[in-house]
């Protein structure tokens, strides 16, 4: 499950939670609205999940709908933005599966503890496994055990654009590899790459509330001094003339394409991008995007509707 907790802002006060269901192939759009609205941008997408019976294996029902949510101030000013929500579903409505807006006012301690019965401990791959910083687990000799706390951070390890990307980088050279991790989230993919063996990686997430969380991760995973935190938007914050082997960039289809031309300029001739967060419809406008900017598609990721591809940046000529 994707989450967030109330903004610092809220902390100590009250603020609405607004949420809502859709299909795979509206879940975009919905979160797209969402967020011109929400503290801060931030909007978490709820998918439901099945567990095994010893409470270990997890993976995505794909027969369910997502759940998109945001949160708005508790006052006249969230009111009439929940006028407009309400105005923008029922015309993505008109298009898509999309139910009603679900709206509860919400005290920071009411949430603290409801969504952790939701993250079990997880493996991913042949030998990642995501425990949370609550479960106890006993590690086989050969396990990479990330303890993680993903507090209102992206990034559990259930969703599938996060595990095509845990696949990934268990798969691709990562050992000695200088990594970019544009929308970092929780941090999970960042260390995951130190733990198989990245030289450095760069972790650039934007939300304020979610760096914090990801500094949080890095230090209790003792890979701090090869994870550098860098807030900041994506296309802006990326240190430039770094050039990387591999940039892993989980974040929607919409700024996977606005944020093309830096993500390429970022790699390394030869060097690898792995794009994730597309749901299929987007597919075929990422995939053109990065084809015109001069890379070649080198792998793919199917989970459902949610899509992971694999580019190689051309060489110079």
């Amino acid at each position: 499950m994707n989450r967030r907790d109330p903004p610092a802002a809220a902390r100590g006060g009250h603020w609405l939670e607004v949420s809502v269901e859709a299909d795979a192939e509206s879940v975009d759009a919905v979160a797209e609205l969402l967020s011109r609205y929400g503290y801060g941008q931030g909007v978490a997408i709820e998918y439901p999940v099945r567990q095994g019976l010893d409470g270990e294996d997890a993976e995505i029902d794909l027969t369910g709908p997502l759940l998109v949510s945001t949160y708005l101030p508790a006052d006249e000013a969230g009111q009439a933005i929940l006028s407009r929500l309400r105005e923008g579903l029922w015309h993505l409505g008109q298009l898509g599966a999309v139910g009603e807006l679900r709206v509860r006012e919400l005290a920071e301690q009411d949430w603290a503890e409801a969504w952790k019965q939701h993250f079990p401990v997880t493996r991913i791959g042949r030998r990642l496994v995501i425990r949370p910083s609550w479960l106890e687990y006993q590690a086989a000799h050969d396990d990479i055990v990330i303890h993680l706390d993903p507090g209102m951070a992206f990034g559990t390890g259930l969703h599938p654009t996060t595990r095509h990307c845990l696949e990934w980088l268990e798969e691709l050279p990562v050992a000695g590899a200088r990594v970019l991790d544009a929308g970092a989230g929780s941090g999970i993919l960042s260390i995951a790459a130190v733990h198989l063996g990245a030289a450095i990686v760069d972790a650039v997430e934007l939300d304020p509330v979610a760096v914090e969380v990801l500094r949080q991760n890095v230090a209790h995973n003792q890979v701090a001094d090869r994870v550098r935190v860098i807030p900041g938007d994506v296309q802006a914050a990326i240190p430039l003339g770094v050039e990387y082997d591999l940039v892993l960039a989980n974040i929607i289809s919409r700024v996977l394409i606005e944020a093309g031309e830096r993500l390429v300029e970022a790699a390394r001739p030869g060097g690898l991008l792995v794009l994730s967060g597309i749901i299929e419809p987007y597919e075929a406008a990422v995939r053109e995007r990065y084809e015109e900017l001069g890379a070649r598609l080198a792998g793919r990721r199917v989970d459902g509707d949610w899509v992971t591809l694999l580019y190689e940046k051309l060489e110079r000529r």
